[in-house]
């Protein structure tokens, strides 16, 4: 009986030695056991950054326990073969080893940067949890997993000596630039036709990029009169991309085809040094891209220019449409107008001031636009109602919307209340076209889409640019666009001007034609 008793106790001892140097050696392999996995050193080779593993990455099929989905590590740094630093990390790695996708190390001349990354499970976001909530796992931001040594020992950065500054950025930029000066706790070099500032940090944080490519829009921009900017994004690979912006002048006579050579220019001197895919135009709120790749191989100016044509053509007709009805909009919830409003008050000197034209009413008074103050050899205009040859009342005070040129027609609709004038600038070479459907008391601009005609180099352009004339016909509105005093387009031969239709009273215009006219240019 005694023997039994003894025998069973060695097994039950035995038995707990074997659990008991289970649990140790399973403690020391999940724990304690240390595996190296990479050594990055400094180009100059004082500075080494040694990552281990420590113990071995726990995964629970059910995640319930704690870390499962962690990864144990220790970063050990060495400077001239001494330990400076020691630093133990966990991160998000599903539970697996660690790899050297967990990190990314940068050496500087004063310390070394060392920027810890979790690793996502497929088909979350980068910090989301299996669900795809976003709380299972913190960014490396969030859990300070952003490691910095200093090679003095300190633990805040005390800025680099001046000749430091200056020899790191000459080697940085392969001795292609100059120093030029300290200010303010900056730094300041020469590139080649630019000037860029170097931050007295750890990382010596300099805006040569962006400095760069401002000059590039600058230069551009003064070459082609108009707005050029660089904007900076991520593409699909988390690349830094720049993206020039052209600025546009708007839906003006000339403009489309000025702003289509301006982007082949673009794509012709800068496209091979910056390398972008895309232009941009419109403001910020409503900007708009075009993709330029489809053009790059077996590059052909004219296809280009046509492509940008269209799409400039079709895109500011969608803006003009879309702010159109924004206003229409406001002024429906403020009850504003455009005009001043009708005025018995008037300046006595405009009494007797003469119309540049004028519309003859049925009740035989008139409506006048009247030039009352010129700047810049441009006349602005007021809206004034006449009787027997005297100016009696204010009806608009403003009817161009604040521009200037020369009032060239109006005319209304047999009701007399939807209206339509001209107004052209530009020395008289283009015209704009107004609309009013309250008998003059407010107007809106009106515009109308390109013609799209040929050229025979066969890039496109629109040569009807100044309102003739605007009359109802069987229920639709059609308007006649000529050339202007500066027109030299002729189809067959003959000399043409542009038919439009409106179905809407003349809000929107669709081009039908060209019509054979009288030419009646002065020489």
């Amino acid at each position: 009986m005694k023997n039994n008793i003894k025998d069973m106790g060695m097994v039950l001892g035995i038995a707990l030695l074997l659990i008991v140097s289970f649990y140790g050696w399973s403690s020391y392999e999940t724990n304690y056991k240390i595996t190296f996995i990479e050594r990055k050193e400094s180009p100059d080779g004082r500075t080494a950054v040694i990552f281990q593993m420590r113990g071995e990455p726990t995964n629970s099929p059910l995640n319930i326990l704690p870390d499962s989905d962690r990864t144990k590590g220790r970063v050990i740094v060495e400077r001239d073969g001494e330990k400076i630093k020691t630093e133990d990390f966990t991160v998000f790695n599903q539970g697996a080893s660690l790899q050297t996708d967990n990190w990314e190390v940068t050496f500087y001349p004063g310390g070394v940067e060392i920027i810890l990354k979790d690793m996502p499970y497929e088909g979350t976001a980068d910090t989301g949890d299996k669900n795809g909530e976003g709380d299972a796992s913190q960014t490396a931001a969030e859990e300070g997993q952003h490691i910095v040594v200093y090679y003095d020992g300190t633990e805040t950065f005390s800025g680099y000596r001046e000749e430091e500054v200056i020899s790191e950025i000459i080697e940085r930029y392969d001795g292609k630039v100059s120093y030029l000066k300290k200010e303010d706790g900056r730094y300041y070099f020469q590139a080649d036709g630019f000037e860029f500032s170097v931050s007295d940090d750890l990382q010596m944080t300099d805006d040569y990029e962006a400095s760069y490519f401002d000059h590039l829009a600058e230069q551009f921009s003064y070459g082609h009169n108009r707005i050029t900017e660089f904007e900076k994004s991520e593409n699909e690979n988390g690349e830094t991309v720049y993206v020039p912006v052209i600025g546009f002048h708007g839906r003006q006579p000339g403009e489309a085809e000025s702003f289509g050579n301006a982007c082949c220019d673009l794509v012709e001197d800068l496209q091979e040094t910056v390398g972008f895919e895309q232009i941009g135009y419109f403001g910020e709120d409503r900007r708009r891209y075009f993709d330029i790749t489809p053009y790059l191989e077996n590059y052909d100016r004219t296809k280009f220019y046509n492509a940008i044509y269209n799409s400039i053509e079709q895109d500011s007709l969608e803006e003009w449409r879309y702010y159109e009805e924004e206003a229409g909009n406001d002024t429906e919830i403020s009850g504003n107008t455009s005009s001043m409003g009708v005025s018995d008050e008037m300046p006595e000197e405009w009494k007797d001031y003469g119309a540049d034209c004028f519309y003859q009413k049925k009740d035989g008074t008139e409506l006048r636009m009247v030039g009352v103050d010129r700047a810049a050899g441009s006349s602005y205009y007021v809206l004034l109602e006449s009787e027997n040859g005297v100016n009696t009342s204010v009806v608009n005070r403003d009817p161009y919307l604040g521009h200037g040129g020369g009032a060239k027609w109006i005319d209304f609709l047999e009701g007399e209340e939807i209206g339509f004038s001209c107004l052209s600038y530009s020395g008289g070479s283009k015209g704009a076209l107004y609309r009013t459907e309250d008998g003059g008391k407010s107007f809106e601009e009106i515009t109308w889409p390109s013609a799209s005609r040929e050229l025979p180099d066969g890039t496109l352009y629109n040569p009807f640019i100044m309102p003739d004339k605007v009359w109802e016909e069987n229920g639709a509105l059609y308007m006649l666009v000529g050339q202007g005093p500066d027109g030299d387009y002729y189809e067959d031969g003959v000399w043409v001007s542009g038919l439009y239709e409106s179905k809407d009273m003349g809000k929107n215009w669709t081009y039908l034609q060209v019509t054979e006219v009288k030419d009646t240019r002065t020489w």
